[in-house]
């Protein structure tokens, strides 16, 4: 077992004593929310907020993009976040001309993907989602629906529409709180989503799994449980690259929570994986780092040919902190691609799931 996972398995043994604190502290919290002592402020505009019940990725940024594709199309649509990662403090109007290390590394996708839709899109940073709420409507006044990246657990506000992510294969409903488990608030936090997407599971789902885990879930009455999975897109050249050659192989790396699952899309698809180079997730990329992969694909020949026909692989979300890099040269002239991704939903479910946040925007 490598280092960093003994070391992080000691301090949570280490750590189990503040266990039944912590857990008094969000109960207590969550009841003063729940009986008007603490004040949730409400909008009057559509508010959707995406979010989990654990600490680490259940699939927010997929669901995020997919709640802008659908929505942009008829209405102007704008996204708070938190920007985890950025070195700014306050808040910030998303612009063009920013880098990850000012707004975060997910923003920076948004703000990469959507920054130029017709029909405009805005994006707002904000630790304080009333405050980032407030000032991104005074700036868009037209905005039509805001969706709240990963603020679930941000009581403060109230939104109209809560959607709750939780793993397939990682449950809430099995999980502990921390730091035991990776729950950051109880179980019972669940009652709060109107809808909850089961993500990343297997793209076989059989009815009888689907049941199984309802079954175990068991949803309130008007909850809504969807199941999805990940679907990944065809690789994308971004530099240096006209075209991706999948015969020649890939050398990838990611700063991801979990990367298993590229690797077996990739293994799937008959794509030669030369060499994976793992980072933690949120991962800061450094001059050495790059290093490090340009002479991967320049001096290994076990790795990649002399004549540089392999490429890099990453993730949207590792693009997103190098775009901007100023040792980005150090790879010139080595191709780089990206791993595009999407939730996709099983059973024929994602018209129900479209019909039901349109029909949430267009009551509200």
């Amino acid at each position: 077992m490598p280092f960093a996972e003994n070391n992080a398995r000691l301090l949570r043994t280490l750590a189990v004593p503040v266990t039944p604190f912590y857990a008094v502290a969000m109960l207590v919290r969550n009841r003063l929310f729940d009986r008007g002592i603490l004040r949730s402020e409400t909008f009057p505009f559509p508010l959707i907020c995406v979010g989990n019940l654990c600490a680490g990725g259940s699939g927010k940024t997929p669901m995020t993009e997919y709640l802008v594709r659908l929505l942009s199309p008829t209405c102007l649509v704008g996204v708070v976040s938190r920007g985890y990662g950025r070195k700014t403090q306050g808040n910030l109007l998303a612009t063009d001309n920013m880098t990850a290390s000012q707004i975060g590394d997910e923003p920076m996708q948004y703000l990469q993907k959507f920054g130029h839709l017709p029909q405009g899109f805005t994006l707002y940073i904000a630790k304080d989602r009333c405050q980032g709420i407030a000032e991104l409507k005074a700036h868009a006044p037209d905005c039509r629906a805001v969706i709240l990246d990963d603020a679930y657990q941000h009581r403060r506000v109230r939104a109209g529409l809560n959607i709750l992510l939780t793993e397939y294969r990682k449950p809430y409903f099995s999980d502990y709180l921390l730091p035991i488990g990776n729950l950051r608030e109880s179980r019972a936090g669940s009652r709060r989503a109107q809808i909850i997407v089961v993500t990343k599971c297997p793209p076989d789902l059989s009815q009888e799994q689907k049941q199984a885990f309802l079954k175990q879930c068991r949803p309130l009455p008007g909850q809504q449980v969807f199941f999805s999975r990940i679907a990944y897109e065809e690789i994308k050249p971004v530099k240096d690259a006209q075209t991706f050659v999948p015969e020649n192989g890939v050398v990838l790396f990611s700063g991801i929570a979990n990367p298993a699952p590229i690797e077996e899309h990739l293994q799937s698809q008959g794509i030669p994986l030369l060499h994976h180079f793992r980072f933690g997730d949120h991962h800061e990329y450094t001059r050495q780092d790059l290093m490090r992969l340009e002479r991967a694909c320049r001096q290994d020949k076990n790795t990649c040919r002399e004549d540089r026909t392999a490429c890099l692989l990453t993730t949207e979300k590792d693009f997103a902190r190098l775009a901007g890099h100023p040792d980005l040269g150090i790879l010139a002239g080595i191709p780089l691609c990206v791993l595009p991704m999407r939730i996709e939903f099983l059973f024929g479910e994602a018209k129900t799931f479209d019909d039901r946040i349109t029909e949430y925007i267009n009551k509200k």
